[in-house]
């Protein structure tokens, strides 16, 4: 079993590809102890309904003891059970969003999932003319990885024993080697996180020698954004979390709109959009699908089959021809979709129920090819 705080695609791919069949539940939190209770109580009534509804005894005392050791905490767990083991449990700080669980041949993600997605990778970097502090936040993470860099040079003071505009064209050059040695330093990070968006604070100068020596490659992929603070001790960590926090959201929100409006235009003939069970099945069949988007809806009960294989999936059961792979299982549509996808190296985009511009019937995406 895993346990973390993020939860990477790889980890996903192998949860999907063990055993099943799953329990998926997501549990809120209580923050104060003297409230515990109430969460406890709210977790024997959803066990006694599970075990009414059917649910392992073993895999209910296997999940009770995983979430009686976490509480009182904040936010909500999501923890995946299988065959009377708790295969994994992913801490979600935030707000939680009520309890769910669910049955099924195959774990139920796309809460997860759509928690991830808004939580973007992302990069802080406080500045000064000396080095700067670095916050690595991988997707999904709500802890960051801290790093300090610090500049070649050291010209940076008043010198009296120089005239005024030799010292301040040396401590210019001194300014610009240390943001040429923090870009790399940002470069790498922003690489090795995956980051598409770049919060910068501190000394305005620093601020702009940094992102004159961004590489070209960064400027035209990353969005890049201000926050309030420096790197001194100046009680603005606090409110510059926050603003991290707001942006980081706010970006999630246009890659969602970003894809809505790609997708809307890939509609055009000629264009590589599919929407519709049947058309996303046949596309995922294929292993064409670049990026799927799917609803999270749920109400929705409809099913689909799957195969052991990444692509066997078929929206109805006599679609099938036996071909030796194995046996078939049938599944709530929006997981066998969202499997496909992601053992296929497919992004994956959630959408709430509604949302104007989604895919017919709750189930689209671009294609990598026609």
């Amino acid at each position: 079993m895993t346990t973390a705080t993020a939860t990477d695609t790889g980890t996903l791919r192998e949860l999907l590809q063990a055993p099943g069949p799953f329990l998926s539940v997501y549990f809120d939190r209580e923050p104060r102890p003297q409230l515990a209770q109430a969460a406890q109580s709210r977790w024997r009534g959803l066990t006694a309904r599970l075990a009414d509804e059917g649910t392992a005894p073993a895999t209910l005392d296997a999940l009770t003891a995983e979430v009686m050791d976490r509480l009182p905490g904040t936010g909500a767990l999501a923890a995946f059970a299988a065959e009377g083991k708790v295969r994994h449990v992913v801490e979600l700080p935030g707000d939680g969003h009520g309890d769910l669980a669910v049955s099924g041949t195959l774990p139920h993600l796309l809460p997860l999932m759509e928690w991830r997605q808004d939580h973007p990778a992302h990069v802080v970097v406080v500045v000064d003319r000396a080095g700067a502090d670095l916050l690595l936040y991988a997707e999904g993470s709500t802890e960051p990885v801290r790093r300090t860099v610090t500049g070649p040079d050291d010209e940076i003071g008043r010198s009296s024993g120089l005239p005024q505009m030799r010292f301040q064209h040396r401590a210019e050059d001194s300014w610009e080697h240390n943001a040429a040695a923090v870009a790399d330093a940002v470069t790498e990070a922003l690489d090795e996180v995956s980051a598409r968006l770049l919060l910068l604070a501190g000394d305005v100068r620093a601020r702009q020698y940094l992102t004159k020596h961004l590489p070209a490659r960064v400027r035209s992929s990353v969005s890049v954004g201000q926050v309030s603070g420096s790197r001194s001790e100046d009680g603005s960590g606090s409110g510059r979390a926050a603003q991290v926090a707001a942006e980081a959201a706010a970006a999630a929100r246009e890659e969602t709109a970003g894809l809505l409006r790609r997708l809307d235009e890939e509609r055009a003939p000629g264009g590589h959009a599919v929407e519709g069970v049947h058309a996303t099945l046949q596309a995922l069949a294929a292993g064409r699908v670049g990026t799927l988007a799917v609803t999270d809806d749920p109400q929705d009960s409809r099913t689909a089959w799957f195969g052991p294989g990444p692509t066997d999936v078929y929206e109805h059961r006599e679609d099938f021809v036996p071909n030796g792979s194995g046996p078939l299982a049938s599944g709530r549509l929006a997981d066998v979709v969202v499997r496909s996808a992601l053992l296929t190296g497919a992004d994956v985009r959630i959408l709430e129920p509604d949302t104007p511009g989604a895919p017919a019937q709750g189930t689209g995406g671009i294609c990598r090819f026609g």
